[in-house]
Formats: C-alpha cells, structure tokens, sequence
C-alpha cells in the first residue's frame, strides 16, 4: 500500500512518543508497519520493537504486514518478532520472571466456561446469603465475573472495594459488595492453589512484576527500546498502565481512533487516547483524515453520524475515492420481506460481477442473524457465518448433544425429540411423541416404545449400539463411533455445500474440545462428561463457530464487533430500529461503583448511545461501494417497531448522500420459503385437533402456569401441556417446593392453634426437607441453611400471628370454553380494618387476603398490581369458593417482606380476558415459537425447539 504524504510525515520522528488518530479507512495497520520498516532501517533490532494489538486476528495481520514489508531488510536474520496481544506478551514475560513475584513456572490458563463453572462452585461453597438468595443464583455468575474483570482492568483493589462498601450509604448495594469481595477472595485463593491465571491475571501480575522488581522492569525497557500499540483505543487503565511501565524510554507510539471505540464492554475506555497524552507529555499527535476505502457518499455519510457524538478528538474524515453509488435506506413492513430483499439484492450484485466473498451482512448481535440465515439458505445463496458465540447452537452440534444425552440417559425425551425431528430422520415427530406419552402413560420406556414402531426402529438400533458402546469408551472415542454409526454427515440434510462443510468443521472442532477435555481429565466416561456439559452450557459462554476450510464463494454474516479491521465491496445491516441499533442500554446486575472507577480529568461520562453510534459507524465504513440500511416496522411478536434516530441523524446529512425506498411486501410463495405465512394463515377452525394430536382440545383447562407459559411461547406450551415432555426440576425449583412445604404444614398447625415458636419451626423445617427430594447434594447445605434464614425470618416479623382461613386450597372454576384451576398457598381473614375508615355496609361480604409465597427477587407494587398470578387466584377465589378476594398479599422471603394490592374489578376482568385469548388461540391450533435469547436459555424445552436461540 503507497502511504501517503501525512502517512509518511506521521512516521517520520521516531523517537518522540507518538499518538496518532486515524480515521477509518486511513491505513492504522499501514502506519504501524511502516514505522516498524524505518525503525529496522534506523538500525533497530527487529527483535527490540514490541508490537502490540488486540485481537489475535489482528495480531496475525499486523505480523503478515511487516513481514512482507521488511523481506529484503531481514535477509537471512532468524531472530523472534514481538508480535501479538497484549495477554499473549504478558503471558511470555510472566513464563521467563513471574517465578521472581511468586507466579508459578507452570501456570495454566483459566478462561471461558471453566472460568464460570469455577466460580459457580466457589459461589455454593462461600454460600452467602445475599448471593445464594435470589431467584437464580447461577444467573449472578456472568455478571459477578463480569464486575471481577472491571475491578482487575480499572486496576481497583479488593481493600480497597471492602472499605468503599463498609462505608457505604447504599446500605444493600454495600452488602453485595462485600459479598462480591468474599466470594473473589474464594476464587483468587482456589486459582493460587491450583496454579491458574485468568486472562485479566496476566496484566496484573506483570504489573506487580515490573512494579516490585525494578531491575526486571529495566532489562525489559532495555529489551525492547520502542513500542507500538494498534486499536489504542481499545486499552483498558491495567494495558495501558503496562504501555507506561515498558515504554519509560519514551519511543511509543499508539494509534488509534475514539469513533471506532467500541469495546466498553470488555473495559475499553475513551479516555485511554487522553490519559496517553498524560502519561507522555511528549508526545505528539498527528490526525489521519484521508479515507483510502469507501466512496465519497459513504464516508460522508457515516461522517455525518458520528459527528452527533460529542468529545470527539478533532478529525476532519475525507474521501479519496469518487461519489459512487448513494446509500440504499430501505424500509420493510415485516422481518420477513427484509430478509428476502437483502437476498434479493445480493443475487443482483452478484449477476453485476461482485463476488459474494466481497458482501457482508453485518448484525447488532448474533440473535438478529436468523430471519436472514434463513432467506440466504432459502434462495440458496451460499454463506459463512461468523460467530464468536453460536457454537454451541448449531444444529450439528445440538444433533450430537441429543445423541450424547439419550446415550446417557435413555429416558431423556426432550432429546429422543431432537433426534426424531432431525433432517433426514423421515419420522413424523407428531405421531412419534404421541407414541412416547402412550407409552408413559402405560409404564413403557421410550426406546421400547420406538423400537417396535417401524418408522423409528432404525434411530432406536443405532441408539442401542452407542448406548452398548458407552459402557467401554471414552466420551471422546464414543464421539466417533456415533459419528460412524449415525454416518450422521452423509444422511443429514444440508441447503448448500458450503453449510455441509460448515457443519463438518464443527463437528471436527467438537472433536477436539473432547479431546482437550479428557488430556485434562483422569475419568472420561460419558456420564461424567455430561455433567461438565451442562454446566458449560447453563454459562452461555459458547465457543466460537469453527471456520471451514475450502468454502466456496460466499456472503460473509457477522456481527459488526467482528467486522471491526476487515472491509467489504457491499455491506447490508439489518434491523436499524430503536431497541437493536441503538441496543436498549441493558444494566449488569453488578457494575463499579461510581466512587471506585477512575477519573481522567477532561473526559466526561461515556454514553451508552454514543457507543451505539460509534457501532454503526464501524458498520457503515467497511463498505467501499455498496452500502445498504434497512429496517422493519415488524418483527417477531406483536411489537411495532420505530427505525433508528440515526436513520434521522444520516437523513439530515442530505438527499444527496442515499435513496430513501419503501420495499413492498413480496409474494407468498416467496414468503413461504421461509415459513413465514402470516399467523392468520396458519389457523385451524375451531374444534380441530392440534397437530394431529389424538386428543381433541376441548375443553380446555388451564392454571396460570399454562397461562403464563403460553404467553410467553406457545411452542414451549406444547412441549409441556400437551406433549407433556418430562424434564428435570431445577434445583431453585426444588428448594421452592420444600419452602412452600415447610410454610403450609406451619400454616397447617397454626391453623390448628399451635403457636409456632423456633423448636417447632426446625422440626418442620427437617420433615420438609426430607420429604422432598433435593438432586443437586453440593448445593443442598447452602440452600438449607437459606431456607432456614428466610423462613425464620419471616416467621420472626409476624409471617403467621394470624391463623390462615384455608392452606393450600385448590380450586377449579368454569369460565365459559375454559376452565381454571389452582392451588392457593393460604387464605386469611382481611387485615384489620384502618382506624377511622367506613364500615362495610350491610349487603357488602367481608373478603379475605389471598396469600402468595415467593423465594425470589421483589417486584415494585405497581408490577404487582398487574401480576397475573394474583390476579387469576382471586378470580378463582371469587368464582369458585364464593370469597371476596379484597386483598392480594404476596409474601418475599428473600427479604421477610409483604406487598399488598386490592383486587379490584379491572384487574379480575383483565385476567379473565388474558385467559380467554390464550384459550382461543390454543383452540385454533396456534402453536409457533417466539424466540427470545432470555426466555430460550432458561427453556427446558429448548433442545427440542429448531428455533431456539
């Protein structure tokens, strides 16, 4: 690449510490490697010049780079190039003298989901209470490990966050924080005793290296007498502390461009640009304006966006190339037709002589790549999808999961489902799962059940043979003998080639992380296995998709985190509405505390909109040519959705920049490739059978349970209410049920007229635990002593002064074409009347106050007052038991607390009507999934599903 005149003066004084900003498209990676050639021709050793980036793609880039720009410079010089990620470097120096501060020779890494599961155990050990506590203590790993990392990046010590939080007026947030405190002190002392680092580990302990050994820091600086550090802006304080500690000799040079910041998430920071100016006075600072990549109409464009951010670092962003062809802003009326649109498009560039490899299809997230996905692979347009997450939901890989978790456990119908509704399985699931819930019914297991049906015989004898072979092979071995049993990539059905190769490159990458799994393991039994699997995939920390090798022509689908350093001929970025870009700013349930997180004088608090503005515009500047925007004012669900105020914010920019075009609904069959007729097509008349279902679906009976799930996605109400997949209970599950128990049989003899005094209470507590069944043994202690905690609590302020009216009262109700059913957790008499208040008339019944047991997180009154559950329990109570239900109590244990609501008529009418929708619904046969990412990850269910998230 010729540089060009400011390129060339930006790396001409090498011996003044450098901050270059460079707009996108400028040439970062150019400049960098043009100052490693002048430093080699100043006569630096290639082996003195440390350089230092981000990603290890990058890193191979930049190295590809100087390698091919020094060939006739190094001739036949044999010597290392310092050349990687900052944790890459750290980890090398740490291998040669962390022995000096204690870090052990052989160190190990610890990172992704054995980070997690690590944490998680720490977590049941310590057992703290404010942790355990809440209605899914698991959910609070991620972001417990989240907050660790911002304390190790942001430099912040444990003391120092325990004397923040003692003195804390935030008298909850201060207890988390402690708690948070005791639980990183568990896991900091567990990684020192098994010699293991995480990736934060390595930047801290080279830190208290070269900080507590001078002389080590010395030899280092002596070592490498200039650095160069790409993506700057990109650094968290600990890197950049790193930068300050190795580059004393002042030849440093950074580049870098706060537009492109988008890493806040992983502890990147604006201010990184201006503390380097702080920690090098010195320094000089040169702007690189001059985009090399796109149009004239693109980097205008994206120009115009960006320059809504405030606190900018001056730069004026120009174009060398000519106008080219305007931005396309397409708006769509559903997810659907922009889908088929992009696809539509891609094919017409591609009859224009674009190769496919040169078109990306860049996404928010991962999530928004389906509808898409499926447009592509419909029209039969070849495609690679990217993922730093999405191994683990790849169809290939959930196939094998099945196999692997029905050879484990034969009763596992959740997984005999996947199996039978596989591509290529020539089985109809339907009749199939009907099998399966006869064969419960009658005691049979369901391989016996399967076994003797024709159409699934085969799958059944393949099951069986694995299931043989388990008992004498590894998990790792066994994987290959299902992979030769099932000859599961010669018979499984494949839309193209490409995901063929796809799919055998992630079986192939599954391969290896089974072997990885047993070098680190004596006991490689499949059931063993198993049990780690779970847990890697109750983290959600997944695994990148494997790339193939070989992969034809083809559109390149990624999110435009890891698009970041590539560019495009033509680029298309889907779902430009508010909620997806800009991303509804979504709070962790832990973040530092304002007074602990550093200051940097001169750079204000970053703006979640900001960084979702800087994404965008990341997205737009891999273009070179071609740039395409769209939109939909519909996608799953019933939400209408509003484009994007950076839509407005490019429109103000001028006509002359884009094509504003609304793209009209296509056909049906077009639509239908996609299996996406409007819901209204897909409805069955009243009184038919669902799905070929033997059992006709009236009448209808549901709970709220069966309310609240169908709600929320009528798949998994057919999987549970109607199919009736079994699955296990969870442990909170079950930890609720002993609570509820513990609290009837006290309500039961308080009903009675005992008082209930702390003798009592732990007999009862004891029964109740042993009475229900708890699977999880190395949680148990930790949940006992929580129960113990809350209950007591409640009893302690008053939970059962007055004795209960009626304990665990079931009730069923007709409710014209449906009927309702439930078990209330007690009634009471009303609360006493308020002094001064007006007496009930004489034709008025005095009510009581239904009473709801919760073991998790509060919720604000005002949600209270539209919670179904009260709501359809007082309307039980009403119809059914001919009670007012005046009152809807529901009680929290976490905290030994009560919210009280009236029920009044609105509230009852709402959910009669909430009711009567789900039971129309389900009488016309509807039945499709609403995939959520929060709602799939906790589904049971969710294995079974082909469109899961």
């Amino acid at each position: 690449m010729k540089l060009s005149r400011e390129q060339v003066r930006a790396s001409a004084e090498l011996r003044v510490p450098a901050r270059i900003v460079a707009g996108a498209g400028t040439g970062k990676t150019a400049i960098i490697a043009e100052r490693f050639r002048r430093l080699v021709a100043a006569g630096a050793s290639p082996a003195s010049i440390l350089v230092m980036t981000f990603t290890e793609r990058a890193a191979g880039e930049m190295r590809s780079r100087i390698e091919l720009g020094l060939a006739d410079q190094l001739g036949s010089w044999m010597g290392e190039l310092w050349i990687g990620t900052f944790h890459s470097t750290a980890q090398a120096l740490l291998r040669e003298e962390g022995w000096r501060t204690g870090v052990p020779f052989s160190f190990a890494i610890l990172a992704g989901a054995e980070r997690w599961i690590l944490l998680r155990q720490l977590l049941w050990e310590v057992g703290d209470p404010v942790l355990v506590g809440v209605e899914r203590p698991d959910d609070l790993v991620g972001p417990l490990l989240r907050l660790l990392e911002r304390f190790k990046q942001e430099l912040i010590p444990l003391p120092r966050v325990e004397a923040w939080a003692r003195a804390s007026a935030d008298r909850e947030l201060g207890e988390q924080m402690l708690a948070a405190v005791r639980l990183f002190r568990a896991y900091d002392r567990r990684c020192r005793e098994q010699r293991l680092l995480d990736f934060d580990d390595l930047l801290l302990r080279l830190i208290d290296l070269f900080e507590r050994r001078p002389e080590v820091r010395e030899r280092s600086v002596k070592r490498f007498t200039s650095l160069l550090i790409d993506e700057y802006q990109d650094s968290n304080l600990a890197q950049e502390r790193i930068v300050e500690l190795l580059g004393s000799h002042g030849q440093v040079t950074v580049v870098g461009d706060d537009d492109q910041s988008i890493y806040r998430f992983r502890g990147a920071s604006l201010a990184s640009m201006a503390r380097f100016v702080e920690a090098f006075p010195a320094a000089r600072t040169w702007a690189l304006g001059r985009n090399r990549r796109s149009t004239a109409n693109i980097t205008a464009a994206a120009s115009a966006v960006i320059a809504h951010n405030e606190d900018r670092m001056p730069k004026q962003l120009t174009a060398s190339a000519r106008a080219g062809p305007r931005i396309r802003l397409w708006h769509c009326d559903d997810g659907l037709d922009e889908a088929l649109a992009i696809s539509d498009e891609i094919r017409r560039l591609q009859v224009a002589g674009i190769p496919l490899s040169g078109i990306a299809l860049l996404v928010r997230t991962n999530a928004l790549t389906r509808l898409p996905v499926l447009a592509l692979r419909a029209s039969g347009i070849p495609f690679q999808l990217w993922g730093a997450r999405g191994f683990y939901r790849r169809p290939e890989i959930l196939d094998a999961i099945a196999y692997f978790r029905v050879i484990n456990d034969s009763g596992d119908e959740v997984a005999i489902a996947r199996l039978l509704g596989s591509p290529g399985a020539g089985i109809d699931v339907e009749a199939a799962l009907d099998r399966l819930r006869e064969a419960r019914l009658a005691g049979t297991s369901p391989l016996q059940a399967l076994g003797t049906w024709a159409p699934a015989a085969a799958l059944v004898a393949r099951l069986r043979a694995l299931r043989e072979a388990s008992t004498r092979l590894g998990v790792d071995d066994l994987f290959f003998e299902l992979m030769s049993v099932t000859a599961y990539l010669e018979v499984a059905s494949f839309a193209s080639e490409n995901e063929r190769r796809q799919a055998a490159a992630n079986l192939g990458k599954l391969a290896e992380l089974l072997e990885n799994y047993c070098s680190r393991r004596s006991d490689h039994s499949l059931r063993e296995f198993m049990v780690y699997l779970d847990l890697v995939l109750l983290s959600e920390i997944d695994e990148e998709v494997a790339q193939a090798d070989d992969v034809e022509d083809a559109i390149q689908v990624m999110t435009i985190h890891q698009a970041k350093g590539l560019e495009f001929e033509a680029v298309f970025v889907p779902s430009v509405v508010e909620g997806r870009l800009p991303q509804s700013r979504r709070h962790d349930r832990f973040d530092v505390p304002a007074g602990l997180a550093p200051a940097v004088p001169g750079v204000g608090r970053e703006d979640h909109v900001a960084e979702e503005r800087r994404l965008l515009y990341v997205a737009m500047t891999r273009a070179r040519r071609h740039l395409y925007l769209s939109w939909a004012g519909r996608y799953e669900g019933s939400r209408v959705w509003r484009p994007s105020r950076f839509i407005d914010e490019l429109k103000s920019a001028g006509q002359r920049h884009f094509v504003d075009a609304e793209i009209a609904p296509l056909a049906g069959f077009s639509r239908s490739l996609l299996g996406g007729l409007p819901p209204s097509a897909e409805v069955e008349p009243d009184g038919a059978q669902v799905g070929g279902l033997a059992e006709p679906i009236s009448p209808i009976r549901l709970s709220f349970s069966a309310i609240d799930t169908y709600r929320g996605c009528p798949r998994q109400y057919r999987f549970r209410y109607l199919h009736r997949l079994p699955v296990a209970s969870s442990a909170e599950g079950q930890y609720g049920d002993i609570a509820h128990l513990a609290l009837q049989r006290l309500g039961t003899l308080r009903q009675e007229g005992h008082e209930i005094d702390e003798e009592l209470f732990e007999r009862v507590y004891a029964e109740a635990w042993a009475a229900q069944p708890f699977t999880d043994i190395r949680r148990r202690p930790a949940y006992e002593k929580l129960g113990r905690l809350q209950i007591g609590r409640y009893l302690a302020a008053g939970g059962l002064a007055v004795a209960p009216v009626s304990v665990e009262q079931s009730f069923t109700v007709d409710l014209g074409g449906w009927s309702l059913r439930g078990i209330v957790d007690r009634i009471d008499p009303p609360s006493p009347p308020v002094a001064g208040a007006p007496s009930p008339s004489g034709d008025e019944v005095a009510g009581v106050r239904i009473v709801d047991y919760k073991t998790g997180t509060p919720l604000p009154a005002s949600r209270l007052k539209r919670d179904l559950q009260l709501a359809l329990y007082a309307l039980g109570v009403q119809r059914a038991l001919g009670l007012a239900a005046i009152e809807l109590e529901i009680v929290y244990l976490k905290e030994g607390k009560s919210v009280v609501v009236v029920a009044d008529p609105e509230l009852l009418a709402a959910a009669e009507g909430m009711g009567r929708e789900v039971m129309s619904a389900i009488r016309a046969g509807r039945f499709e999934a609403r995939p959520e990412r929060r709602r799939c990850s906790l589904c049971a269910y969710r294995l079974a599903c082909d469109e899961a998230l």
